[in-house]
Order: structure tokens, then sequence, then C-alpha cells
């Protein structure tokens, strides 16, 4: 009786051990031998490239956004963010990262800490990355994977102030500060998609015009209005500053930099800097002009140095 009644301890044990591992993606496993990986590290292809193909390991938290069916998650390093953040005007994820479940399991949510560990998968080609089911495209993910929460005393000493800054909702409107400057520099590549109109009428698409460029910044509700009123800089500066007095100089340099940048732009704009050209355009089928800045080429690279400042400074950020 006494052998029977071990057996059936160990079994239950057993059986309690097994069942989460269904359920869920979250486990208790180890990392074992995972190459641990910061975000920092998955902005470089070349390393990421030289080690595709083994476990890895990442804190980070899980997106709001990601599936309610738990098939995946948005992993990003940065609580409390509700979309993962694209390079501006593209389906390029920036400072997220995808990862997928064991066969079989799903992904709980939780808004707590996580450390993720899986294989990690990596695009033969950076020009041809994977893409999702919402669009988004990627040249990385995280795939047969479980996740732990993470213990306090796991988190770097820094993670306060960063909670501080991620609870505020500010990174959300620097995202939005950069797509801004982007549209400002790059308004001739921003184009609108064929529609129909409210009579059931096709309506041709077309690439934006120096008049839409300007109506996208001046008129009242219109999509980039925001970031063209007065103050509007400097008040993102005053917000970071009252978190921290001197935790985000850098971070602030750069949204200097970047409203220098966006008033060049649109002093540009506004004085007629720009050429167009009639051209075929094969996704609209038909003819029609084409803008160019002046100094396209020019603003262009110093708003993806800019940007790409941000989402180093983002990735910097580890747990």
């Amino acid at each position: 009786m006494k052998r029977k009644g071990y057996q059936l301890v160990a079994l239950l044990v057993a059986l309690l051990c097994i069942l989460p591992s269904f359920l869920t993606g979250c486990g208790n496993s180890s990392d074992g031998n995972a190459i641990s990986l910061s975000f920092k590290q998955a902005a470089g292809y070349d390393y990421l490239k030289s080690i595709n193909g083994k476990t890895v390991a990442i804190n980070g938290y899980m997106a709001t956004s990601s599936p309610a069916d738990g098939s995946f998650i948005f992993l990003m390093n940065m609580p409390f963010q509700s979309c993962p953040f694209c390079v501006p005007n593209t389906s390029n994820l920036a400072n997220t990262m995808e990862a997928y479940p064991k066969k079989g399991t799903k992904f709980d949510y939780t808004a707590q800490a996580i450390r993720v560990t899986g294989l990690l998968v990596v695009a033969e080609d950076p020009e041809k990355p994977f893409t999702d089911l919402y669009g988004y495209q990627f040249s990385f993910k995280i795939e047969d994977a479980s996740y732990r929460i993470l213990k306090d005393a796991d988190l770097s000493a820094e993670m306060q102030l960063w909670q501080d800054l991620s609870s505020s909702g500010i990174v959300n409107d620097l995202y939005e500060m950069y797509n801004y400057v982007n549209f400002v520099c790059k308004w001739p590549t921003y184009k609108v998609n064929s529609y129909t109109d409210k009579n059931g009428n096709p309506v041709t698409g077309y690439y934006l015009y120096a008049s839409d460029a300007l109506n996208y910044l001046e008129k009242d509700g219109a999509q980039y209005n925001y970031g063209y009123k007065e103050g509007y800089f400097e008040g993102l500066k005053n917000r970071l500053r009252k978190i921290s007095a001197n935790g985000f100089n850098d971070l602030i340099d750069n949204i200097s930099s970047a409203e220098q940048l966006a008033q060049e732009a649109i002093a540009d704009l506004k004085n007629g800097e720009y050429t167009s050209e009639k051209k075929y355009v094969e996704e609209f089928e038909q003819e029609d002009y084409i803008y160019q800045l002046n100094r396209g080429e020019e603003f262009s690279g110093r708003m993806d140095e800019l940007y790409g400042f941000f989402s180093n400074w983002l990735a910097g950020w580890e747990l």
C-alpha cells in the first residue's frame, strides 16, 4: 500500500508539472544554455545571423495589442505600450519582436516583466523579411518559445526610471513626433490609396502634391497638424525634464535636432524648393505628377539618423 500511495503521489506531481505546458506558453523552465539577447543586439542583422538557429533568452513586456488568442506576442522592452513601433511610413517593426509559443500551446497575457526563451529564426535576406498576419515585417522571430515572469531581483537598477518614463505615456508621443518629422522630410513619398467614395464610385489613389502636404500640416484636425503647432517640441522636452531633470539629456538633444530639421523641411516646402515630373505610376495605372524636394535626400538621411538614435535609445533600456 505504501508503494502504491507513493506512486500515486508521484504521478499527481508529474501531471501538475506537465499540465501547464499544454495550457499556456508560460512555464518554470530554466534558460539552460540559452544565449542572452538584448534589444540593442537585436537591432543588428549581422549579429542575429551569427546566432541563427540558437536558443536565446530575452527580457521584455508583452504589448497589449498582442493577439488575444495567444498565437504569438509582440515583445517590447517597455511596459504599458499598446502598439508595436514601426519605422515611420513603413510596416517594418522597430524596438519590437515577435515570439511564437511551442506547438499546441498559447501565450497567456501578463503585464509583468517576462523572460522569453526560444529558438531564434532569422530571415535569409534582410531585404526579404518575414511578414505576419497584420502585415508587419521583421527580419527575425523567436519560435518554440516559453516565458517566465521575472522577479524584482532580476530587474536592472535603472528600471524605476524606465517605469516612470513608460507610465507617463510620452514614449508613444515621442514616436508620433518622429512620425511627424518623417512626414515633413519625405512627404513626396506619401500617398493616398485608391478608395471608394460614399456614392460607391472608385477614386484612384495618388502621391501627395505640395498643396496636399501643406493641408496635412496646417488644416485643423489634419493628420500631422499636431506637430506644426507652436511649442510642440518644447512641450515634449519639458515633459522629459519633469520625469528626470538630467536623465534624458541625450534624447532631448535629439528632439532639438528633429525640431531644427522639421523647420528647414517646412521652409523648403513653403518656398517652393521642389520639382515635379509627370510619370506613369504602375500602382495607380495612370500618369501623375511626382514631387521631389530639392534637399529631399539630405532631409531623408538626417531623419533616418535621428530616428535610428531614438530606436537605439529605446533598445538601450534593458530589464
